[in-house]
């Protein structure tokens, strides 16, 4: 056999193949060691230092600097002296730059600008080995874009025939219970007054939800908190920006297939016939790499119409900030070459704002009145090293040029880092610029914290979230929950001219615009800091979460096997023929023991470790105590035949009762066990109320005389004693006739076809 000679351009791209199998090889050789490998630089960039380096906390300093230095000089020198140690240090000069900002509108406004005008100047876009500030590459690379792809929905238009919906733990809450609920949060400082005002209003008018004349840019549409499929839903067009992940766009594809709207977004070819799969293979783009081809795309793209432009997309640590600066770069070039574009953010609650004076009065008061075990916590994470106690959630104050008053909520978690704070607050400063200058239609809403998936999986974040609704009123909502709710605000402050994101609407301070319609989960009216609650939090859930779940359990598991108990020593030493006997002298000592540890269910209701009201728990332990105790006083009582009912009925009841709790702690169900929870007190009820009433007559007979205060001695106690306890019974047998049709099923009716 004779092979065929290699050519010379085989042969070099043999060679190429094997350099780059060696690089790959040397590439993993180095990870293995704990090497990181850096990549060439390329799209937006952090500026090079003088030591040679990307700094990103010199820059960020800068920025921070630059953003006060023609309001505040005096400030403007202290973070430049601070900037070595910006990671420490940052946190207090995010406060004073709001605090100067408030000062005035010019302030904010020139504060705003100083900050743009900085990061565009600085922030580099490197291409080809070609580095350059943004704001030049966004002026050179106008040429190249990206073909369009498009997806209309084959989904029925439905919009306003469910109203404005909102999922919320377990339930889909529309119309009357929707409201109710809006009423509720506001009403526990959960959101603000303006925020549940903007909720109703979204209820009212259905005719908001018709979306099909609404042009809406995502950038990051994949966003776990993003308005996608909600806009989908109600017939927007949305255009969507974006990485070039097919998984990605199969997803955003499939979702579009089955709603209302139009889907326009991106391609790296031209779509030919493809579609579905073969669409999302091409789909996509590069916000960091591609940020020109991004706005020169986005000009073409629905010429004529209204658009809006969301920025929604979000990466870690310093990749925040090229992200948001990407995003920004974008979203002031399209606003300078296109009529009627509005911009709409997520602004977090860990930061610092403009709060409400209502905020402001609630937070003291909930300080005030917190509760006793809050005070114990602040002196025990305070002895204990590197952890942080309780701080007061203490508003600062900020006078006005024209005299009006604003409070300065510090919400910000230290440990978040600089660079999240300046991505945050890069897009503060265009959303004012953009509403006052430009005359913008601005949606900025404050989002609540949020049990995403990329949160969870974190088990300190998951605990800490665990733990926060112990400090009132703060409460973590499910992804669902925030995701529809602030969807709902951004379809507010498009529609209603009314809503402070309209330019007409007089706002006292522009950074007033992050006060209104905010959903910030109760962290403005928390009496303690958000920053300071965190290690607390995780520190209750451990308590109430894992601690208490078990002690409950171990209790439940006592009482089980202590009642069990119970009954086998009364039947195992009463054989059938001596029925007629007391079981009293056998089972005294444990019946007595077991009846009066049923005390700590009181405690259990008062400490909050079950839901049951403490008041209810006590009347029903106390009537069984009473009367084992005075069993124990009378010995004429003992011997009454009727202590077998007490016996049987109590006992079954616990046994089955117990064993219920102890599943349920578990998070498991025996339908035989539930169905014996439900039903057995159809019969044990009765004969137990039946057996206690014939036993207490021996004991209210038998007690001295001196020991009864009522007229008529003896008899008036029974008379008093039966007078409270049998209008009781039928209270409880008629809750628990409620509770086993909730339970059970009972009396529903079957749907017929």
């Amino acid at each position: 056999l004779h092979r065929r000679p290699r050519t010379s351009r085989a042969c070099a791209v043999q060679r190429i193949d094997c350099l780059r199998a060696a690089e790959r090889q040397e590439e993993r050789r180095r990870m293995a060691k704990g090497k990181r490998v850096e990549r060439p630089p390329e799209g937006v960039e952090f500026p090079l230092a003088e030591d040679g380096r990307r700094s990103t906390m010199g820059f960020n300093a800068g920025a921070f600097e630059a953003s006060v230095a023609k309001v505040d000089a005096a400030l403007a020198a202290e973070i430049r002296s601070v900037a070595p140690k910006w990671r420490k240090k940052y946190a207090r000069y995010v406060v004073e730059n709001v605090k100067v900002s408030s000062a005035s509108t010019k302030n904010a406004l020139t504060i705003a600008k100083a900050g743009l005008d900085y990061l565009h100047d600085h922030m580099v876009f490197v291409r080809n080995e070609r580095s350059m500030p943004l704001r030049v590459a966004m002026n050179e690379f106008k040429q190249d874009t990206f073909a369009t792809g498009v997806v209309k929905g084959r989904g029925n238009f439905g919009a306003g025939v469910n109203g404005f919906e909102v999922p919320y733990k377990g339930k889909v809450l529309s119309g009357d219970a929707l409201l109710v609920q809006i009423d509720k949060w506001v009403h526990e400082g959960v959101i603000e007054v303006s925020c549940g005002h903007a909720m109703n209003e979204m209820v009212r008018n259905e005719g908001w939800l018709d979306l099909r004349d609404t042009y809406f840019v995502m950038l990051g549409a994949s966003s776990a908190m993003g308005p996608f499929e909600f806009l989908m839903n109600h017939g927007a067009n949305v255009v969507a920006v974006d990485i070039d992940r097919p998984h990605i766009w199969n997803k955003l594809i499939g979702i579009a297939e089955k709603s209302p709207g139009t889907l326009t977004f991106p391609l790296k070819q031209a779509a030919g016939g493809a579609k579905g799969a073969q669409l999302a293979e091409i789909a996509g783009c590069n916000l960091l790499t591609q940020t020109p081809e991004i706005r020169n795309w986005l000009l073409t793209v629905h010429k004529g119409k209204p658009l809006g432009i969301g920025s929604y997309a979000y990466l870690d640590g310093a990749l925040f900030v090229k992200l948001s600066m990407s995003m920004d770069a974008i979203a002031k070039d399209v606003i300078a070459s296109r009529k009627n574009v509005s911009l709409a953010y997520l602004c977090t609650p860990t930061d610092c704002h403009i709060g409400t004076s209502a905020a402001n009065a609630v937070a003291n008061k909930t300080y005030r009145r917190s509760p006793a075990w809050q005070s114990f916590l602040t002196v025990l994470v305070s002895m204990i090293p590197g952890m942080k106690p309780l701080k007061r959630n203490a508003y600062k104050h900020v006078s006005d040029d024209s005299g009006n008053t604003y409070h300065i909520v510090d919400a910000i978690v230290h440990e978040q880092g600089p660079n999240y704070i300046l991505a945050k607050r890069l897009q503060h400063w265009r959303a004012i610029v953009s509403r006052c200058e430009h005359g913008c239609i601005v949606s900025s809403n404050i989002a609540p914290s949020t049990r995403t998936l990329s949160v969870v999986h974190n088990i300190t974040f998951k605990m800490a979230y665990g733990g926060m609704g112990k400090f009132r009123p703060m409460e973590v909502f499910d992804q669902e929950t925030s995701s529809a709710v602030m969807a709902g605000l951004l379809v507010y402050d498009l529609k209603c001219e009314n809503s402070a994101s309209y330019p007409q609407t007089e706002l006292g301070n522009p950074l007033c615009l992050f006060s209104e319609n905010s959903f910030h989960g109760g962290a403005w009216r928390c009496g303690y800091k958000f920053s300071s609650i965190g290690t607390s939090s995780i520190l209750v859930y451990l308590l109430c979460d894992m601690l208490v779940p078990l002690y409950l359990f171990l209790y439940n598991v006592v009482q089980l096997a202590g009642w069990a108990y119970v009954m086998y020593l009364a039947f195992d030493k009463n054989p059938a023929p001596a029925l007629a006997q007391s079981p009293w002298p056998y089972v005294h000592k444990e019946l007595r023991l077991f009846q009066n540890l049923a005390g700590m269910e009181v405690v259990h209701s008062m400490l909050k470790m079950t839901s049951t009201p403490w008041t209810t728990v006590l009347i029903q332990v106390l009537s069984r105590v009473l009367l084992v105790e005075g069993i124990v006083m009378v010995p004429a009582a003992q011997g009454s035949p009727w202590i077998w009912g007490l016996v049987a009925a109590w006992g079954i009841t616990e046994v089955v009762r117990y064993s219920f709790y102890a599943l349920k702690i578990l998070g498991k169900e025996m339908k035989l066990i539930t169905w014996l929870r439900y039903s057995l007190f159809l019969v044990l009820y009765p004969f137990g109320v039946t057996s206690e009433l014939a036993v207490i007559r021996p004991v209210v007979y038998g007690v001295p005389e001196s020991w009864h205060v009522l007229p008529y001695g003896a008899l008036g106690t029974l008379c008093l004693y039966w007078f409270v306890y049998v209008p009781f019974f039928p209270m409880l047998f008629g809750h628990m006739l409620a509770q086993r049709k909730k339970i059970l099923g009972g009396g529903q009716k079957v749907k017929k076809e």
